[in-house]
């Protein structure tokens, strides 16, 4: 992410690194990021304490607690180029039997929200064009 903070005249650059969630279990929220949205294992997918997958080139890294709570509106979200991908991801996602919302098209895009393991919210949207 290259830009300059509305207060600065300093240029930063920084890339997102990582991103840590918590959940009750780890083998299940792995596998449902890897079968839905593509990641892949850069640890044992067995591991029951931890996995770190790769986004490409983003990492998501999973991490076993005895209790996990996110709060309202918490979310991940994912962009595709074309509405027609969120519904067919839409279609898909329900089709493997997981709660997914209605496609919802607003003034933001073609949206579609999912739940997967321990409560994580998912979006999948294309943007408004």
């Amino acid at each position: 992410m290259r830009g300059r903070p509305r207060d600065s005249h300093v240029e930063l650059t920084v890339k997102l690194n990582h991103l840590d969630l918590q959940v009750l279990d780890v083998p299940a929220a792995a596998a449902f990021f890897v079968t839905h949205f593509g990641f892949a294992y850069r640890t044992r997918a067995d591991s029951p304490a931890i996995a770190i997958l790769d986004g490409d080139g983003f990492s998501l890294v999973l991490q076993r607690r005895d209790a996990v709570a996110y709060p309202e509106g918490f979310h991940v979200g994912f962009i595709v180029d074309d509405p027609a991908e969120v519904r067919r991801r839409r279609e898909a996602l329900a089709a493997a039997g997981v709660q997914v919302s209605a496609v919802i098209v607003n003034a933001r895009g073609t949206i579609c929200y999912c739940h997967g393991p321990s409560g994580i919210v998912v979006e999948v949207s294309a943007r408004a064009r």
